[in-house]
């Protein structure tokens, strides 16, 4: 086995870092793919991290457009621009009163 070669088992070795098809280094550890030739990482420890911060980052991303709708849904579209434009960041933190619990 030469020095250039990858181990077989890397998943015991550590966390992947290099394509075993082109042995470039990933620019990303969140894809499926080889950002350089396109070929499935076939480490199955390296597909379930990925998979894993991309739900994490889907939580995060689905949890801030609901606070935007959150805060249209409040103030308007326009009334969220004029809040931005203000320097008032985030939805606001109460719930608007709901008349039927008065």
């Amino acid at each position: 086995m030469s020095t250039e070669e990858q181990p077989v088992s890397e998943s015991a070795a550590g966390p992947v870092t290099h394509c075993p098809t082109c042995n470039r280094k990933l620019l990303t550890q969140t894809s499926a793919l080889c950002n350089w030739c396109g070929a499935k990482i076939s480490d199955p420890n390296y597909q379930e991290r990925a998979a894993q911060t991309r739900l994490a980052a889907d939580a995060t991303e689905r949890a801030r457009i609901a606070a935007i709708i959150q805060e249209e849904g409040r103030y308007g579209v326009l009334g969220r621009l004029k809040r931005r434009a203000k320097g008032v960041t985030g939805a606001p933190q109460v719930e608007p009163l709901n008349p039927n619990e008065l």
